[in-house]
């Protein structure tokens, strides 16, 4: 009974569904805030370098390199790993005692690598099985020869899977 005595009883604030709600949205911003910061940190842009100035100093530099190339009429033809597991160049308009290969991928810089191809029987060869992994499976590549003195490059962008290619 209620003998003329009110009961005046209000629930504490948490058992109301507002508070929350308000309280919600500060909450995901600082855990979405979290989630931003160490994405960035766990996984760094590789398109962009932090040398971009000297970089770009360098490009009339490789122009040059492109443009003797294209003078001396260097061509090559790259072979990708035969039945005995090598990769074979064919290289026209230079005399060179080896040749360096680069293969850069378009946005992961831990697949990049370089090769060494020697002069054997008037072709080049390496013996390394990783051209013929990299060409099996789908990608963007780019793909920079040079020559022993390093005064000459061609460059070719590529898309695998591949088996022949000429610069």
């Amino acid at each position: 009974m209620n003998n003329g005595i009110e009961s005046n009883t209000t629930l504490p604030w948490y058992h109301y569904r507002w508070p929350w709600v308000l309280m919600l949205i500060p909450f995901a911003a600082v855990l979405f805030g979290i989630f931003m910061v160490t994405t960035a940190l766990l996984y760094p842009d590789d398109v962009v370098v932090d040398t971009y100035y000297k970089d770009g100093q360098g490009i009339n530099q490789l122009r040059d390199l492109d443009e003797a190339a294209l003078a001396l009429n260097i061509e090559a033809t790259l072979r990708v790993g035969d039945n005995s597991g090598q990769s074979h160049i064919q290289l026209a308009g230079s005399d060179e005692p080896y040749l360096q290969l680069s293969v850069f991928h378009v946005t992961d810089s831990s697949q990049d690598f370089s090769l060494r191809f020697t002069a054997q029987g008037g072709e080049f060869v390496s013996s390394h099985d990783s051209l013929r992994s990299l060409f099996a499976e789908a990608g963007v590549w780019y793909m920079e020869l040079r020559g022993a003195d390093n005064d000459w490059r061609l460059r070719q962008r590529i898309v695998t899977p591949l088996t022949l290619m000429e610069f």
